[in-house]
């Protein structure tokens, strides 16, 4: 699948996907009272790792996020539960994490025969379809599906059916503001992706795709961090996705005040765009990584733009490397 129809695609396999995940989850068990739940991945989806845990820890599950190299050697238990997640379900380093822990163990893939699935005790299926090479509708599905499972085991009933018309609405009304800005940012020497809470896995994954589809020098960083000292480089010659409706309301104003082309994705409705700063007003979404999966939509079209205007397809990777996927697809 092409990049660009990856990012048209989302809305109708959000939908599919979710039916999917759904009857998957009537076979997976309940929490085993106080369990410890590690949430493992890497790449994209160590990003949503990063936002679901804390997600999770919202809802009562004892959940922390931890990147597959950390398991590295590890042995034994790490946690009472490992939920793995990889699209591909090839991912050498999640394979490996997985064979280095023991307790119960589930992955959250698209593929169920793949070495991820193989080495588990319960797989949600994704059932997402094909994915762009750099990751679209694998990666809104892996946060729909985490988001899913958390609730879950929660026992909580948010309704997550608005979200494939609100995505698909977030397209719609994103491309006219990435259209105003795309020049700015194609002059700026670097881009700084900014985010907090659910929205951190929206400033990595965003920061990387950018890098992935426009090979563009991007840097991701959490909101309240990046007070302490990351922003002192900034100058006209930066450019600034924040991503919130928090802090990152002042944040973008400030940013863009000095001199910084800034745009700024959020639900808030209480503030405006102006000369300096681009504004992209997202429906209110049913949970935090139900806003996850909108905020990143932005950032997709602004990488498919941005490729375009350098002449690249986001069809594949200059620097492949083979050790990093198990087997052939």
């Amino acid at each position: 699948m092409r990049f660009p129809d990856g990012i048209e695609a989302q809305p109708e396999v959000l939908r599919t996907s979710a039916a999917v995940v759904r009857g998957t989850l009537d076979h997976i068990a309940p929490l085993a009272e106080g369990a410890v739940v590690a949430l493992v991945g890497i790449g994209a989806s160590e990003h949503v790792a990063r936002s679901a845990a804390p997600v999770w820890r919202s809802l009562g599950l004892r959940a922390f996020a931890l990147s597959a190299t950390e398991l590295a050697g590890a042995s034994g238990p790490v946690a009472d539960v490992v939920v793995a997640m990889s699209e591909s379900g090839r991912s050498s380093e999640t394979v490996a994490a997985l064979e280095a822990t023991t307790g119960r163990r589930i992955a959250i893939t698209n593929f169920t025969d793949s070495p991820l699935a193989a080495l588990v005790d319960e797989v949600v299926a994704l059932g997402s379809g094909p994915d762009s090479p750099v990751y679209t509708t694998g990666y809104t599905a892996t946060l729909q599906a985490v988001g899913l499972l958390g609730e879950h085991w929660a026992g909580s009933g948010t309704d997550w059916s608005a979200l494939p018309d609100q995505a698909a609405r977030a397209v719609a009304e994103a491309k006219p503001v990435i259209d105003s800005v795309v020049e700015r940012f194609d002059e700026a020497r670097i881009i700084d992706v900014v985010g907090s809470g659910a929205s951190l896995t929206t400033a990595g994954e965003g920061a990387l795709l950018l890098r992935e589809a426009a090979r563009a020098l991007t840097a991701a960083h959490e909101t309240h961090n990046y007070l302490h000292g990351p922003m002192e480089p900034l100058d006209p010659s930066v450019a600034c996705v924040v991503v919130g409706a928090g802090r990152e309301l002042r944040l973008a104003r400030e940013v863009s005040d000095l001199g910084c082309c800034t745009l700024l994705v959020t639900t808030e409705t209480g503030v405006d765009a102006d000369d300096r700063l681009a504004l992209i007003r997202l429906p209110e979404p049913p949970s935090p990584l139900a806003r996850s999966v909108l905020e990143i939509v932005p950032l997709q079209l602004l990488g498919w733009s941005l490729a375009s205007r350098r002449g690249l397809h986001a069809d594949g990777f200059r620097y492949e490397q083979d050790d990093i996927k198990l087997g052939n697809r």
